[in-house]
């Protein structure tokens, strides 16, 4: 028999006999679940709460929060989409999910219009410059790295060309703003470095990068005098964690498919002293008090012996609508206020060094009109710092 043929149909096999082999294991899994929640998927009545629950939020409930194995269910999946070589995934929450062929997994991004997003942080940054205060724009590099990611047939780098033209809108208008991709190229930049393989995130190692270079580039701009030898590295710790952390995407499908990231933690080597106020609770006093690690870094999350645990959060936790971070140690008086996504949590820390205070606001939590509370704190410069992943009018809402 021809070779070629045979191990044609050797594969044929070997799939056929994978997809059957889950179509029982799913099969299994959907029985023990049903037994398992069967009190509730034909009660009319929460137990927890004794109010009415319709059918579908029975069912929902069940197979979302109840599954039998639900870590077994995605090793098993995992290893089977391996197995039978898929590329791209349907996923409830983010419509598809893409491995490409360096193993590095992907949301799906669409094509998005940048103009009212464009028009939106123009419109911010002229009410701003009206009475003396900078803005610049930053935007994080796309997962899509031109030149380094290699999509299954079929799929295009949308986000890529997202980033690109939000850049030309921006600037298009006026807007000052600095591409991180575009001064990663001209450095020469390790591309296959920038992210996590697992997660939508830039590598800790990455907002550091960035960290780096938008500090000589304000003092440039701005004719600071910001602390560059705080930014270099012999004056930073690091801790090295080989395979350790499985990301915001490899959560979706399970470590056995994705694998695991390395994860490198960075804190300042030289001393530090800050106060971080958390406004909703109060202004005044401090939420945190003490050094760098004492207030921005969760050991919970640095030290987690469960591998899904999100460390890219080590810096902060959470998304918080609004952190104003005091710098005890700089003398400086610059006041700078970043309007942010998650890529800033790790860059905010590492900015907060060379300047007095941040005052860091993601729109998401936010309360109240950006714009009105820019206007009345007054600060010395505004950084808007987004990943493409932000496209969304809630993002650019700084008038409500």
């Amino acid at each position: 028999m021809n070779t070629e043929l045979l191990a044609k149909k050797t594969k044929t096999l070997s799939t056929a006999l994978t997809a059957a082999g889950f179509l029982v294991f799913v099969s299994a899994v959907g029985i023990l679940t049903v037994t398992k929640n069967h009190t509730a998927l034909f009660s009319d009545v929460d137990a927890g709460t004794g109010e009415p629950i319709s059918a579908i939020d029975r069912v929902t409930t069940a197979f979302d929060e109840n599954i039998v194995g639900f870590d077994r269910f995605l090793s098993v999946y995992g290893i089977t989409q391996r197995i039978i070589g898929t590329s791209v995934y349907e996923d409830a929450g983010y419509t598809y999910l893409i491995r490409d062929t360096k193993d590095f997994l992907h949301y799906h991004t669409t094509r998005a219009d940048a103009a009212p997003y464009a028009d939106a942080v123009a419109e911010l940054s002229d009410t701003l410059a009206s009475v003396g205060i900078p803005l610049v724009y930053l935007q994080a590099p796309t997962k899509e790295i031109d030149g380094f990611t290699d999509y299954p047939v079929g799929i295009t780098y949308e986000s890529t060309e997202n980033a690109a033209d939000m850049m030309a809108c921006l600037r298009a208008r006026g807007v000052t703003a600095l591409s991180f991709a575009e001064a990663f190229a001209q450095n020469d930049t390790d591309t296959s470095a920038l992210f996590y393989r697992t997660d939508h995130h830039w590598t800790t190692e990455t907002a550091f990068s960035a960290f780096t270079m938008t500090v000589p580039y304000l003092n440039n701009l701005l004719s600071w005098d910001l602390d560059v030898s705080l930014c270099e590295e012999d004056n930073w710790v690091s801790l090295y964690q080989p395979q350790t952390f499985l990301g915001s995407i490899g959560r979706r499908v399970g470590k056995e498919l994705a694998g695991l990231d390395d994860y490198t933690f960075l804190e300042p080597a030289f001393e530090t002293s800050y106060n971080v106020y958390y406004p909703p609770e109060s202004t005044t006093v401090p939420y945190w008090t003490g050094s760098f690690y004492d207030t921005m870094v969760r050991d919970s999350l640095l030290y987690a012996d469960d591998v899904s645990a999100n460390r890219y959060a080590t810096y902060f936790q959470y998304d918080y609508g609004e952190l104003i971070i005091e710098n005890l140690s700089a003398d400086n008086g610059l006041r700078v206020a970043i309007i942010k996504d998650s890529f800033a949590l790790p860059f905010t820390a590492f900015l907060s060094t060379v300047v007095s205070e941040i005052d860091m606001i993601d729109l998401r939590e936010f309360e109240g009109s950006v714009t009105e509370h820019l206007l009345e704190t007054s600060p010395d410069l505004v950084l808007v710092l987004y990943g493409n992943g932000s496209f969304s009018e809630i993002m650019y809402q700084f008038d409500e």
